[in-house]
């Protein structure tokens, strides 16, 4: 029996290894989207604590030139927040683009693999109709030779 050979399959090989590839691409954009909200509340969380600071320390009363430290600082705060805003959109796009090639990439080899699994169903076929025609010339040969060996007998 012949075996079956997809000659697409260098093809689709190469498809498998695209997908896989975009998925660790997509996996590394998500991490990378993670570390940038985990900077994003850090600065948050020191920009909270330095306007707290800043009211405690107006409250118990302090020099302007401390205060105007604390301002600048502050203002340093939300201008990194800011960045760090733009740099975490940046990254929300980069894993939408990682997403979208993924999809393409896994649709594509979806694609080739349904052609293969449609040659295949037509190798099948063809297999089983070669060995129905193998079997009806057995069975024609058997037919032949037992009209032989009657027709023998008989006479």
């Amino acid at each position: 029996m012949t075996k079956f050979n997809f000659r697409f399959q260098k093809i689709l090989d190469i498809k498998g290894n695209e997908k896989g590839f975009a998925q660790i691409q997509m996996a590394d954009a998500m991490k990378q989207e993670e570390v940038g909200y985990q900077k994003k509340e850090a600065i948050y969380n020191m920009l909270l604590d330095a306007e707290l600071l800043k009211k405690e320390k107006q409250q118990e009363g302090v020099n302007i030139s401390e205060l105007r430290m604390m301002m600048d600082y502050i203002q340093q705060l939300q201008d990194q927040l800011v960045m760090s805003n733009r740099e975490l959109e940046r990254l929300q796009n980069n894993v939408k683009k990682s997403q979208n090639n993924l999809q393409e990439k896994a649709q594509e080899e979806k694609t080739w693999d349904n052609l293969k699994q449609q040659k295949f169903v037509l190798f099948e076929e063809q297999i089983k109709a070669e060995e129905q025609i193998f079997f009806d010339e057995i069975a024609s040969t058997r037919f032949f030779r037992n009209m032989q060996a009657t027709a023998a007998e008989r006479g």
